[in-house]
């Protein structure tokens, strides 16, 4: 039962634009915005911000260089159109899913309604992955996980005054 919900696939995946739009551009789109803010009005934030982006990606190509299952559309072969650029093999952890939750946790130094503001969207970029078989369920825990720890590492990390 775990394991159907963990990897659980949509038996059929049209084309929605909206979603595609979502699980591909948004994030990058609040990750630009986020980071704006940052260096206009918070210099030490938004080195913070960067800093744990570049260590967010690390993780994730290390994550799927040993990643212990396919992504989903190799699995079953339904492999995207060209058009949508080289995916790797490895599908552990999600690195929208990494890059979701340190979005969460920048916006909420922000302001702490921003992150219920953004639930939805991140909602939607992260189920988009799935839907578009670029990641199972338990990618985008995984991620979400292991960008949640990255904030947190952040956040509670002794700062001299």
């Amino acid at each position: 039962m775990i394991k159907a919900i963990l990897f659980w696939q949509p038996a059929s995946s049209h084309f929605i634009p909206v979603l595609f739009f979502f699980s591909h551009w948004v994030l990058w789109i609040l990750i630009l915005a986020l980071a704006t803010y940052f260096f206009l009005r918070r210099p030490k934030t938004f080195l913070a911000f960067f800093g744990l982006l570049i260590i967010s990606e690390v993780v994730e190509i290390l994550g799927k260089h040993f990643s212990p299952w396919p992504r989903p559309f190799y699995r079953f072969h339904r492999l995207p159109p060209p058009w949508l650029g080289h995916y790797s093999w490895g599908s552990f952890p999600s690195g929208h899913g990494l890059r979701s939750a340190l979005v969460l946790g920048f916006a909420f130094l922000v302001r702490w309604w921003w992150l219920l503001l953004l639930l939805p969207v991140i909602f939607l970029v992260n189920y988009g992955r799935v839907y578009f078989g670029l990641h199972y369920p338990v990618d985008i825990f995984g991620g979400l996980i292991l960008g949640t720890i990255l904030f947190l590492i952040y956040y509670f990390w002794p700062r001299q005054k």
